[in-house]
C-alpha cells in the first residue's frame, strides 16, 4: 500500500467515517440477521472471440469462469439474493451472482457452454421486446461487436438477439429477468416508463409463467419516481449500474453491480474485496478520495 493510502487510513477523519457507517448500519432493520459477508453481483453483456466494448473474449470469459469454479465460489440465482437480502436464508462463503443484460444470442452460443462445463448458474436480464421480434425472425448468428449488435437489433434482430426457444434451452443454467420492454430504446415502438415495465412484467408472465420481482435498469438510469412506478408494478429488487457490495440488510431497491473487466487477475483481486463486508467499505472510501 503506498504512503499516501497509509496516511490516509491513519487519518482521525477516516476513522470517524467507520464508526459512522458501522453505526448507521446496526440501526438498521432489526429484523434482519446480519453477515459480515457482501454478495457481489457480477455484469456481462457481450462474450465475443475477442475482447470489444462492453465484450468479454471466449478465453477471457471461460478462465475468469473457471476461476470462480476451482477457487470455491458458489453461484446464486436472483432469488437467492432476496431472500439473502431479507435474512431469511444463510449462503456459503464466496457467494456470486453472475448476471448478463439485454439477452444478446451470443450469450446462448459463447456464455452458455462454458457456464454449463464449470456446472455455474447466472442469470439474463431481457429486453422482452426484442426477445419477441427475434423470435418471429428466425436468422443465422451473426457474432456482431456491441455497435453493430445495436444497429442489427433494430434491423435483423434475429440474428443476434435471442429467441424463445433459446431461452427455453439455457433454463438449465441461466435464469432470466425483466429488463424492460423496450429499454427506451424505441425499436419496436416509443413506451412511457410504466408501460415499458408493465409489458415486460406481463411478457415474462406470458413466456416464463412466473411473476417477476427482479428488474434491471436500461444503462443504470433511474430516479425516486422510476421506483416508485416499479414498486407499483410489483418489482421488490433493482439492479443498478452503481459498483459495490451487497449486505443482508433488507435493502432492496439498489443492488449493486460490478462491471467486469477482462482480466480474471483482476476479478480474483475484486471479489476478494467485495465478498469482505468491512474490506468493501475500506475500499470504497479509499476510492472516493
Amino acid at each position: 500500500m503506498c504512503l499516501k493510502n497509509l496516511e490516509f487510513l491513519r487519518n482521525s477523519r477516516f476513522l470517524r467515517k467507520i464508526a459512522k457507517i458501522r453505526y448507521n448500519h446496526s440501526k438498521k432493520d432489526k429484523n434482519v440477521k446480519r453477515t459480515k459477508m457482501s454478495i457481489s453481483v457480477l455484469m456481462y453483456h457481450h462474450v465475443l472471440e475477442n475482447d470489444g466494448t462492453i465484450a468479454i473474449s471466449q478465453k477471457n470469459f471461460e478462465a475468469q469462469m473457471k476461476m470462480l469454479a476451482k477457487g470455491g465460489y458458489t453461484t446464486i440465482t436472483p432469488d437467492e439474493l432476496l431472500a439473502y437480502k431479507q435474512g431469511k436464508i444463510t449462503l456459503p462463503k464466496k457467494s456470486v451472482l453472475i448476471t448478463f443484460d439485454d439477452g444478446w444470442r451470443n450469450n446462448y452460443i459463447y456464455a452458455y457452454p462454458i457456464l454449463k462445463k464449470y456446472g455455474l448458474k447466472a442469470t439474463i436480464f431481457l429486453i422482452t421486446s426484442w426477445i419477441e421480434e427475434a423470435s418471429k425472425q428466425p436468422l443465422a448468428f451473426e457474432p456482431a461487436c456491441h455497435e453493430k449488435a445495436k444497429i442489427l437489433a433494430k434491423e435483423r434482430p434475429g440474428a443476434v438477439v435471442l429467441n424463445w426457444d433459446e431461452v427455453e434451452a439455457m433454463s438449465d443454467v441461466f435464469s432470466f429477468h425483466s429488463h424492460t420492454h423496450g429499454h427506451t430504446d424505441g425499436y419496436f415502438g416509443k413506451l412511457d416508463l410504466a408501460d415499458d415495465i408493465g409489458l415486460c412484467k406481463q411478457t415474462i408472465k406470458k413466456r416464463l409463467g412466473f411473476d417477476d420481482v427482479h428488474l434491471c435498469w436500461p444503462r443504470g438510469i433511474y430516479d425516486e419516481n422510476s421506483i416508485k412506478i416499479a414498486k407499483d408494478a410489483g418489482y421488490k429488487v433493482l439492479y443498478t449500474t452503481k459498483r459495490g457490495a451487497n449486505l443482508s440488510d433488507n435493502e432492496c431497491e439498489h443492488i449493486k453491480r460490478i462491471a467486469i473487466k477482462n482480466s480474471t487477475f483482476w476479478l480474483k483481486k475484486t471479489l476478494f474485496i467485495y465478498c469482505n463486508d468491512t474490506l468493501s467499505r475500506l475500499y470504497s472510501l479509499i476510492k472516493s478520495k
